[in-house]
């Protein structure tokens, strides 16, 4: 995996065992099973991975979805029609799409090419439903341990009608690349994603919340430098987003209005007037279809589990009741996205 994200995975991993042990109670054990709070209900069909197995919650039921698995990041259209996620083989991985009944699977990357095994992810659809957006390191020089060379991830868009990729974005070496890359509801030529940069003196890891027009190729920083901002997530109308702010204080969900565009980069950033709406150890949060609520996971006593928060955007942000546990010691993968479609 590229260095940035294999940074982060161990980060991840030291914040989890710091939580774990800090309180002085033993931490969970994982029961190797999701285990649901009684009495939950889901509108629509939420999917969550756990142990690189995909499930889906709708209802107040809980099932996974057939072979969904060695999987993570799971994306759905707008209708909730199709279903893609990344699947991992080894030391690669691919962008699978099919049926959101896990029917009908085709690949539609490589898990190599003539520069060495191929890693894919984060798959995200276009609001019409005929792009996909996904990070590769598709295009990184060829390597060998005598001559080592980076694989960042950039981010690249397929044409699901003319069954080609593109390139939309080159990362900076030595970063891990881009992340969470998510169009914009109903205007498909924006795209807004994470980007990871050493800044500052001496230099620090940052992580910068990106606009991107794909049409014009422009990018705008809606986030300030030596910070870490990251995993947005856009509203179903595209005028809020939805974003992780780190700090020495945990991984707090934020939500931010965003202009209808951008044709010079915002002073101050939108990021400096979001709203905090959950405090905590958040990870990849999403909204409902319906924007009534967003769903999340929150480190609790060592374990990442689902929890869904009313919201409204109605007036202002905020929170209209405390977050709601899903489930309970499941330990989802919190390095995988959440996806939730009517």
């Amino acid at each position: 995996m590229s260095p940035g994200h294999l940074v982060a995975a161990c980060l991840g991993l030291t914040l989890t065992l710091t939580a774990c042990t800090s309180a002085g109670t033993p931490p969970l054990k994982d029961p190797g099973k999701v285990v649901p709070v009684n009495h939950f209900a889901i509108p629509g069909r939420l999917y969550a991975v756990k142990a690189r197995r995909l499930y889906q919650f709708s209802g107040s039921a809980v099932n996974a979805v057939p072979g969904a698995i060695s999987v993570k990041d799971p994306a759905v259209t707008l209708d909730g029609a199709r279903l893609a996620y990344a699947q991992i083989q080894g030391q690669a991985s691919t962008i699978v799409v099919g049926q959101s009944n896990g029917q009908g699977t085709e690949r539609i990357t490589s898990g190599s090419a003539p520069e060495g095994a191929l890693w894919a992810f984060e798959p995200a659809f276009s609001t019409d439903g005929r792009h996909l957006a996904y990070l590769t390191d598709r295009g990184k020089l060829s390597s060998n341990p005598q001559n080592l060379q980076p694989n960042d991830l950039g981010v690249w868009q397929y044409d699901i009608v003319s069954h080609q990729s593109a390139r939309l974005v080159s990362p900076t070496a030595y970063t891990g690349g881009e992340s969470d890359p998510v169009f914009r509801p109903a205007a498909t030529d924006q795209l807004v994603y994470t980007t990871y940069l050493y800044d500052g003196y001496p230099l620090q890891p940052v992580a910068r919340i990106t606009w991107l027009s794909t049409q014009t190729g422009r990018t705008i920083f809606l986030s300030p430098s030596l910070a870490r901002n990251l995993e947005p997530s856009f509203s179903p109308d595209g005028k809020f987003l939805a974003f992780i702010r780190g700090g020495p204080d945990g991984d707090n969900l934020y939500v931010m209005p965003v202009a209808a565009s951008f044709a010079a980069e915002p002073h101050p950033y939108p990021s400096e007037a979001a709203t905090l709406v959950e405090a905590g150890m958040v990870a990849q949060p999403v909204w409902a279809p319906d924007g009534n609520s967003l769903a999340f996971l929150m480190l609790v006593k060592g374990s990442f589990d689902l929890y869904v928060l009313p919201i409204t955007t109605v007036g202002g942000v905020r929170a209209t009741g405390p977050a709601v546990p899903i489930t309970q010691g499941s330990f989802f993968d919190a390095d995988s996205r959440l996806a939730w479609s009517p």
